[in-house]
């Protein structure tokens, strides 16, 4: 008697575009969304229906690539920017569709086995402005813009420009607490800083989405399935953030750059000043023209004298090197008096041009 072979058990989803019922291994894309959890990581949408709204979106965009954006926006899916050519390449030599050959680069290839399109890099779609660009007036208060200032004074750059305008705030005031003088310094350390303030910034919203789904008592148990996910993903999300913290000594206790005199108040006005702020510099002329400092250092200089009872070949020798420094300081005095006349008269052609 033969073996009779197994045949696998067909598994159908019906599509909530074409209402059809098809094989869900076979018509429909896998998703890292993680609202899909509970749909075996399977898109809603099949794959005959996913190229539909690409061509909709095409016609209505009349760009391939922002169409492309689009749909990636509206399924859930990682868009790669650098992916894009191959695949417009590819679908052109082979007359086939840009989006089923995407789909099934980014469902296949590792590097994106667990991206979403939370991760991707946002795209100018107008040609003008960001695609965050709203109506919506975001306030600032005085804190807000000096932490924005401070972040890119001393990363050199925007880091947040391309975020949605109403997460900036919260991204500059989060990320200008990480910048110390070790990861200004690590060019690997920075990215990965920035990376985690926008990682918190996500698990933000997780909180606020928790928050709203479990405000109503009464329907709490209908979205047990949602919440659940929303915890393992934050969850997922705080041990990935530890894990960059550890891995690149970020976090006090794993810190690969702990300096002793990094808390003093000397340690703090050194990192400020490697950070421009000019306020921090100490002004010497002040200090030593203080009555209490004079006053102090009369006091020192009377006790010396008196515990080490100079002779007159000791008074001789301290008078000689007085008379010596004196004349030195008279010639540098002279030079510096020049030197101020000569920017007087230049600030007043200055100021005489510009009147």
């Amino acid at each position: 008697m033969g073996i009779v072979p197994q045949t696998k058990e067909k598994i159908l989803f019906k599509c909530v575009c074409c209402t059809k019922e098809k094989q869900k291994d076979k018509e429909f894309y896998k998703s890292n969304s993680i609202i899909l959890k509970g749909n075996d990581q399977r898109m809603v949408v099949c794959k005959e229906c996913v190229i539909e709204l690409y061509s909709f979106l095409v016609n209505n965009y009349e760009d391939t690539k922002i169409a492309l954006y689009f749909l990636c926006r509206l399924l859930d899916v990682y868009f790669d920017s650098n992916l894009y050519p191959s695949v417009a390449q590819q679908a052109t030599n082979g007359n086939t569709n840009i989006a089923g050959i995407y789909f099934q680069k980014i469902n296949s290839l590792p590097q994106y086995s667990s991206k979403t399109f939370f991760d991707s890099t946002l795209i100018d779609v107008s040609g003008e402005k960001n695609i965050f660009e709203t109506g919506i007036n975001i306030e600032f208060n005085d804190e807000d813009k000096r932490n924005k200032e401070d972040v890119i004074r001393m990363v050199g750059y925007d880091p947040f420009e391309n975020e949605n305008p109403l997460d900036q705030k919260a991204l500059y005031n989060s990320l200008v607490d990480m910048l110390d003088e070790s990861t200004l310094e690590d060019s690997f350390k920075l990215p990965i800083v920035i990376e985690i303030a926008k990682s918190f910034n996500q698990i933000d919203k997780i909180n606020q989405a928790l928050a709203l789904m479990t405000s109503d008592i009464g329907s709490v148990q209908s979205q047990v399935g949602g919440i659940k996910s929303l915890f393992e993903a934050k969850d997922k999300m705080y041990r990935a953030i530890l894990a960059m913290a550890k891995d690149n000594g970020i976090s006090v206790n794993h810190s690969n750059k702990k300096s002793k005199g990094a808390g003093t108040l000397s340690g703090i006005m050194k990192q400020l000043q490697e950070k421009g702020f000019m306020e921090v510099e100490v002004n010497l002329y002040d200090i030593e023209t203080c009555q209490g400092i004079r006053q102090v250092a009369d006091m020192s200089n009377e006790s010396i004298r008196k515990q080490l009872q100079f002779d007159e070949n000791d008074y001789s020798a301290m008078i000689n090197e007085q008379r010596e420094l004196i004349e030195k300081l008279d010639s540098k005095n002279i030079e510096l008096e020049e030197e101020l006349r000569l920017l007087k008269i230049k600030s007043n052609v200055v100021t005489l041009i510009d009147g």
